[in-house]
């Protein structure tokens, strides 16, 4: 159980619009579970704004989702990041909610009902949001992991087709090639990189910096330009150096093996030990690898 729980889980970039309607979504599903079935007793209750106030518990599960997501999470970048999400850390943030969901209800329930704000209240509010939320929740999670890793777990060997050439094209190729130089700016328009393009490897965004990574005499070499991935991409006209995450850009000429498990893909290039993810927004990518 510790080693699933271990595994990396898909961490799912999504847009500020879509982790809000998210959020909106959760709460929804509670006011219109509450209304439809009414369960713990509530059938027995009678009252004329009975559902508008039911549909409150469900903005309270939608202002918790929003918390979760834009202050929590936000504040704590290093702790929510791709690289070491996993599936203990999805049912954490799942169960983190749910606190803060009974939390929120009972605060509610007393503003609402004048129920007493203690620690049986906290405990009896927060079964109750588990039973609703906990068990379809872990489901989701654990079937999403074994779907993902279904989808992943299966490598791809890349193989570089060199077509046919004569001679006289050969020629001419090799002189295009050594002059296909690639000349990245910095930001100041001052500090610049000219490597060919053929030696690059990728590119890492780090903050306000950007690290490249190219062969040089046989030897892996790394600098740094002060500049943004995006800004570093415009200057880069090769067809096959791509965007491939966020934070990289790849030259697919130097992939040897996708591999991948229930984050996404991992490009494997041909220096050794050099991954670079792939966001699943450009798995196109690894399609023009098959």
């Amino acid at each position: 159980m510790l080693r699933i729980l271990q595994q990396p889980y898909p961490f799912g970039e999504k847009s500020n619009i879509r982790l809000l309607i998210q959020s909106i979504g959760e709460g929804t599903f509670i006011a219109l579970f509450l209304i439809f079935f009414q369960p713990f007793g509530v059938s027995e209750w009678h009252d004329p704004n009975k559902n508008l106030y039911l549909a409150g518990y469900g903005l309270i599960t939608t202002l918790c989702g929003i918390i979760l997501r834009f202050v929590v999470f936000k504040t704590f970048p290093k702790y929510h990041s791709e690289a070491t999400w996993n599936v203990g850390k999805e049912i954490l943030s799942i169960m983190m909610l749910i606190l803060m969901i009974a939390a929120g209800n009972v605060v509610y329930s007393n503003l609402i009902f004048n129920l007493e704000n203690g620690i049986s209240s906290f405990f009896w509010m927060l079964l109750a949001v588990m039973i609703i939320g906990i068990f379809p929740a872990t489901f989701g999670v654990m079937l999403n992991y074994i779907v993902q890793l279904k989808k992943y777990n299966q490598p791809i060997i890349v193989h570089h087709q060199t077509p046919e050439i004569t001679l006289a094209e050969k020629v001419s190729e090799n002189k295009v090639q050594s002059s296909a130089l690639l000349k990245l700016i910095a930001e100041n328009e001052k500090d610049s990189i000219e490597l060919r393009a053929e030696s690059l490897y990728f590119i890492e965004s780090s903050d306000n910096y950007s690290t490249i990574y190219y062969e040089k005499q046989g030897k892996l070499q790394k600098e740094l330009l002060r500049s943004s991935l995006t800004r570093l991409e415009s200057q880069i006209p090769s067809e096959n150096i791509v965007r491939c995450h966020r934070s990289f850009i790849v030259n697919l000429d130097k992939v040897e093996k996708v591999t991948g498990n229930a984050q996404g893909y991992k490009l494997h290039l041909e220096a050794p030990e050099l991954l670079v993810p792939v966001a699943r927004k450009y798995s196109e990518i690894v399609e023009r690898l098959k």
